[in-house]
């Protein structure tokens, strides 16, 4: 049996795989399609696919008609698809965080990390005299 986080996880990764599906190719199109092209097949699509029938194909079409509707959503999926965003790559190098910190640690820190640890501040203190 799959656990809850396996599902959410999977769901996710489905998400992200719609994400990434071309518009045009769900509503059978070519890129650079006109806009009254896109409205046809997206009505096309929808008789073919009602949401009564197949909900989750009538998501994709639904959400792949939204991407291209508009002049300027169609100018940015086409953009997207021009140039796809980088697969993500968490960063390995990073510190690990300093989770007990103490008020009176940045001067350690500050120490450890510049020419602090070498100065002398012992002359600039002076006794006090009661």
């Amino acid at each position: 049996m799959e656990t809850s986080e396996q599902k959410s996880l999977d769901q996710l990764l489905s998400l992200v795989r719609q994400d990434l599906v071309d518009p045009y190719e769900i509503l059978g199109l070519q890129q650079g399609a006109s806009l009254e092209a896109i409205k046809k097949a997206y009505f096309a699509r929808v008789r073919e696919f009602p949401p009564e029938r197949d909900p989750a194909a009538f998501k994709q079409i639904r959400a792949a008609y939204e991407a291209l509707k508009t002049p300027e959503a169609k100018a940015s999926a086409d953009l997207f698809l021009l140039h796809p965003p980088p697969p993500y790559t968490p960063r390995t190098n990073l510190p690990d965080p300093i989770l007990d910190y103490q008020p009176g640690d940045w001067l350690v820190l500050a120490r450890a990390y510049s020419d602090l640890g070498k100065l002398d501040f012992r002359k600039d203190y002076r006794a006090i005299k009661i």
